[in-house]
């Protein structure tokens, strides 16, 4: 989401009193750093075998990547202050994320890449319960948060490792499922004890926005790949940039066009329906981004002239869902009825239109495609085109 200007207004009018706005840290960065290699993981899996059973692994998958990531994230918008045992609770955390990366390409093909992938998440989680316990000496107003989050994961690893130990084929992977769905909702079940706990919304805007740069960088990277693998080919270059043009439409609509109203993403500090609104939002989003991003990477390194019907799913469905999803998160703040979101669901339902089509049209066609629409609506959605449509209409 684009971040709000009212940081530079208060820059132009020095105070002593007056504090500087919270920022990402490097630190923070780095911890990005690691995620990274995750979710190239994760996309990866899509590329390599462009079919039904991939892609739902890896979008399976993504989830408690994503979970793993806002746990952190969140965490630290409340309590960090950048000191050196946070600092090593959030490192030995980030290592056990590593672990996710080194397995998760594994799951589902073997009973040691399941357990690696198992214990290294709970590690991850667990790195994120010890700095609650360790911000309480400094911020009791966590204690009520924590103690939810404490109590509520020692109960979801028990079933983690028991459905991985003891359950076997898809059975163990629909238990795990119900333990992602309890550990989603742990936040709601925290109800007003959210509230009770300090944040800061520009800075959690700014964290949100860092992790989707990351998960459009993947679908630059897997078109790069692509036309690296497929460079002799007279039609990489046509299909190269028309993968370019949907990864930056992709972005130009995050940033340029799906911020809330001025002002009212300082509701999100206050926690409540509009912080779950914001934060669960962006997983679809996300996911959205990940799918369609691994899809473009095997489009554009695949040798046929038509992309198969996964692949279709994923660049038109993702970027449909990608749209429906910011439109929710902003109606949320706006209302249904606000006129970029109408903007933005009517794009939806006219990428969706492209489904039947896209797997009969060349691969760079059925790319541009949904990169058109994407760049259309951004147009639609800017101020000053808006009021000119709407002085025509007149």
């Amino acid at each position: 989401m684009t971040v709000s200007r009212d940081t530079e207004k208060s820059a132009q009018q020095p105070s002593s009193t007056t504090e500087l706005p919270r920022r990402a840290t490097w630190f923070e960065l780095f911890g990005d750093l690691v995620f990274v290699a995750a979710v190239g993981q994760g996309t990866h899996r899509i590329g390599a075998h462009p079919d039904g059973a991939s892609i739902a692994a890896a979008a399976a998958l993504f989830v408690p990547l994503w979970w793993t990531w806002v746990l952190y994230a969140v965490r630290a918008n409340r309590a960090d202050r950048d000191r050196t045992v946070q600092r090593l609770l959030t490192t030995a955390g980030l290592a056990a994320v590593t672990g996710m990366a080194v397995y998760l390409g594994g799951v589902g093909h073997g009973h040691g890449a399941d357990t690696g992938f198992v214990v290294s998440y709970l590690c991850a989680r667990a790195g994120v319960a010890a700095l609650y316990l360790w911000d309480l000496r400094q911020e009791p107003r966590l204690k009520p948060l924590a103690q939810v989050y404490v109590a509520g994961s020692a109960l979801t690893a028990t079933i983690w490792l028991t459905a991985t130990f003891a359950l076997d084929g898809p059975s163990r992977y629909v238990v795990w499922g119900i333990a992602m769905a309890a550990e989603l909702a742990l936040p709601l079940l925290a109800g007003r004890r959210l509230s009770a706990s300090p944040s800061d919304a520009e800075h959690l805007r700014e964290r949100f926005g860092l992790f989707t740069i990351i998960v459009i960088g993947e679908t630059v990277l897997g078109f790069t790949n692509g036309l690296a693998a497929a460079h002799s080919a007279p039609s990489a270059a046509l299909t190269g940039g028309a993968a370019f043009a949907l990864a930056a439409g992709l972005w130009w609509s995050y940033f340029s066009a799906s911020s809330t109203r001025p002002g009212a993403h300082e509701a999100l500090a206050a926690g409540g329906r509009q912080m779950h609104a914001y934060v669960f939002g962006h997983l679809p989003i996300q996911l959205a981004l990940a799918v369609t991003g691994g899809a473009v990477g095997a489009a554009v390194a695949t040798h046929t002239h038509r992309l198969n019907t996964p692949l279709t799913a994923c660049v038109v469905g993702g970027t449909a869902v990608f749209l429906t999803a910011t439109a929710l998160v902003r109606a949320s703040f706006t209302g249904l009825r606000e006129a970029v979101v109408l903007v933005r669901l009517a794009t939806a339902a006219l990428t969706l239109c492209l489904l039947p089509l896209a797997g009969h049209l060349p691969v760079a066609a059925a790319l541009a495609a949904p990169a058109v629409l994407l760049a259309a609506s951004v147009v639609a959605e800017t101020p000053g085109h808006r009021r000119r449509l709407a002085f025509q209409a007149t």
